[in-house]
């Protein structure tokens, strides 16, 4: 597995794993039109990449087959797991063929290690409790802080 910064020529595969996140439990909720026409569902991805966005994308075999990439949102415009303006909130997908093979925890250790490296204090996320990557989740240190609608909020400390 080759790991390797999201880019702006990612945008199409990001929205694909956008899917994959909101779509979790194989139950289509999403599709492509659909997330661009929810802005609450898009503004995890209106305007990739913003300045302080970042992100990492899987490869296997040459192929993509998972990302996650975080961005600051702010109270006036909050994500599902907002925390705070200064604290990035994460999404991430793994495409349907590259499940159970090591891609999601890949992908979130090394956002983890960027976001140290920003010098950002806490990650944040939203997952629905019986999501099976709120296993990972745990098993990377993200602790649940609260609770938005059905899904719980985590965070991970960075310091």
């Amino acid at each position: 597995m080759h790991l390797r910064p999201a880019t702006a020529a990612d945008l199409h595969f990001l929205i694909k794993m956008l899917l994959e996140a909101c779509n979790w439990d194989g139950t289509p909720w999403y599709d492509e039109a659909k997330a661009r026409g929810d802005d609450h569902a898009w503004r995890y991805l209106d305007g990739w990449p913003r300045g302080s966005d970042f992100g990492v994308v899987a490869e296997i075999d040459g192929e993509p087959a998972g990302a996650t990439w975080a961005r600051c949102l702010t109270a006036d415009r909050p994500g599902y797991g907002y925390i705070a303006d200064d604290v990035p909130e994460l999404t991430l997908g793994v495409a349907a063929g590259y499940r159970r093979r090591g891609v999601a925890r890949g992908v979130l250790t090394e956002l983890v290690t960027q976001a140290r490296a920003a010098s950002y204090g806490q990650l944040s996320l939203s997952v629905d409790p019986d999501n099976p990557a709120r296993n990972l989740y745990e098993s990377l240190g993200f602790r649940k802080v609260g609770v938005v609608g059905t899904s719980d909020t985590m965070v991970v400390a960075l310091r």
